[in-house]
């Protein structure tokens, strides 16, 4: 009898700490899915931070662009210059423009100080590294996990790269053309200055804007998709 009163003690000591343990395990599963879910609020935010800011950018990308094609069609076309058949804008399309004598052109310094405004952008990664740090990703269902992920490293690495290509470039004007602010416009018309590198570097910010646009555009849908993903989670 001593036995099976002790068996039967033992069994409901084992059977009373395994509905505590299961209780315990429940209640730190609803904790941790509520902390995830105010980590996947932080995504959120940085993702509307992203769209509206990419979105501002390409407003300002717009006007970028509009003003390196002017200048790459003066700069290739006129006739104060002399023509160089290799130049890499001879390899764009050009549109016609008006003459106009660039010794008196003061217009000149804005459009060529405008080739030294690149609009770089970073993707906001808060939430994302709050998930990575938390050990908690787990909890979250692995194809949002999925999407998650792919657009704070393989799309974010994209951006980077794109948007800090002229940077990485070597522009062979500009070391030249920093000397001499605020008198561009008498500079490249001396035998000193090698009009092919400013005509090169307009015709070249201006292709890899238009590049760097297409990518942005692309990454505000990427992230109004997963926005939308999180939303319905």
């Amino acid at each position: 009898m001593k036995t099976k009163e002790y068996l039967k003690e033992l069994s409901l000591t084992i059977l009373g700490v395994l509905i505590a343990l299961l209780i315990d395990n429940y209640r730190e599963d609803v904790r941790d899915e509520k902390i995830v879910r105010s980590y996947l609020d932080i995504v959120a935010e940085d993702l509307n931070f992203d769209i509206i800011n990419l979105n501002k950018q390409l407003k300002q990308d717009t006007t970028y662009a509009k003003d390196l094609s002017y200048l790459s069609d003066v700069l290739t076309s006129n006739q104060d210059l002399p023509y160089l058949k290799y130049s890499l804008a001879s390899w764009t399309k050009q549109n016609a423009v008006p003459q106009r004598k660039l010794s008196t052109w003061d217009s000149l310094d804005y459009y060529t100080r405008s080739l030294y405004s690149n609009h770089e952008y970073t993707i906001r990664k808060i939430g994302f590294s709050t998930i990575v740090n938390s050990g908690l990703s787990h909890q979250i269902e692995q194809d949002l996990l999925k999407k998650i992920t792919i657009y704070y490293t393989t799309d974010s690495d994209n951006l980077d790269f794109v948007t800090a290509i002229d940077e990485r470039c070597h522009w062979l004007g500009i070391e030249f053309l920093n000397k001499y602010q605020g008198s561009f416009k008498d500079i490249i018309l001396t035998d000193n200055f090698n009009v092919t590198h400013l005509r090169n570097e307009a015709s070249g910010r201006y292709s890899t804007t238009l590049t760097e646009m297409r990518v942005k555009k692309m990454t505000i849908e990427k992230a109004k998709e997963l926005l939308t993903s999180i939303e319905n989670y």
